[in-house]
């Protein structure tokens, strides 16, 4: 018991050692290492703000999809009840899941509220708005039932927004793998300035490196130091690259919303989940720990066995 704990002890005292090495080494190359620091901030808050406006435009296109609704203008001559009579007759289409009808009347109190012309259309005496048949299809793919109610002879337009979903749809997708490449692109970059930082401290140590490799110390012993400098700057970047995005994220915010809103839209930024910070540090950890991996395994095959 007492020997396994020697070891233990022995294992986390190296382990704290290397740590504080590593550290103290980051502040005595000030300049390098916070140049090293800002280029692997920036290759992770790059596509960090990627990620983001997907995540934002998802919750777009969960809002539009939620609304698959047929909106079947009819000819302004359509009365009520002739209107009601289509849509008796619609509601044995084996496409539509839902119809209701929307009167004139109706569309104009909705207008009236919704709309700054409600006054303009006030001052027209008589109600410009036709019969509307609101229609929820039944399948996936309504562009068959917009046709057939497109032939319909009082029908005077369709609107139907099945085709921008289908935009919509494919720049999801076009921007995923935007991400997936730029984020990997980006990540390798965030790994290069990590292995030229801990290559810079390697060449600084190389006479020590090569004392320690001549009185027997391992490859892990060695490499050890460097990994903790590695996890120390992607741990830091990790940080920088959350605060420049929040930064960000609060600067354009205001901008977006006031745009929208004078569009008439009432779109809120999602929340950025919980996870998400601390999948962005530990994966900048990762990255940070790899690049010093890389440095630092490339230096030990290179100069073993060394000769003083």
């Amino acid at each position: 018991m007492s020997k396994s704990y020697s070891r233990f002890s022995a294992w986390r005292a190296q382990h704290a050692a290397a740590f504080r090495s590593s550290l103290l080494r980051l502040f005595k190359r000030p300049f390098s290492s916070l140049l090293s620091l800002c280029v692997m901030a920036i290759a992770l808050s790059l596509p960090l703000a990627l990620a983001w406006s997907l995540l934002q435009m998802d919750k777009m296109a969960e809002t539009v999809q939620a609304s698959r609704a047929i909106n079947v203008f009819l000819q302004p001559e359509v009365g009520v009840e002739e209107a009601e009579a289509i849509g008796a007759g619609l509601n044995g289409d084996a496409g539509v899941a839902k119809l209701r009808l929307k009167t004139p009347e109706q569309g104009l109190a909705e207008f009236r509220q919704s709309s700054e012309l409600a006054k303009a259309v006030s001052l027209l005496g008589n109600n410009p708005l036709p019969a509307v048949l609101v229609i929820e299809p039944a399948d996936a793919d309504a562009m068959p039932l917009v046709k057939r109610l497109q032939a319909l002879p009082k029908v005077e337009f369709v609107q139907y927004d099945g085709v921008w979903q289908k935009r919509l749809g494919a720049w999801m997708a076009f921007g995923q793998r935007l991400l997936l490449l730029l984020g990997t692109l980006f990540a390798l970059g965030a790994v290069l300035a990590v292995a030229n930082n801990v290559r810079l401290d390697i060449a600084a140590r190389e006479l020590e490196i090569r004392v320690q490799q001549q009185l027997g110390a391992g490859d892990a012993y060695i490499r050890r130091p460097f990994l903790y400098s590695g996890a120390l700057l992607g741990l830091m970047a990790g940080v920088l690259a959350l605060l420049l995005l929040m930064l960000s994220a609060r600067i354009i915010q205001p901008s977006i919303l006031e745009l929208i809103g004078s569009y008439g839209g009432d779109f809120r930024f999602s929340p950025v989940p919980i996870a998400f910070p601390l999948a962005v540090l530990a994966l900048a950890v990762l990255l940070g720990v790899a690049g010093a991996w890389f440095a630092a395994g490339h230096h030990l095959r290179q100069t073993r066995p060394v000769d003083l």
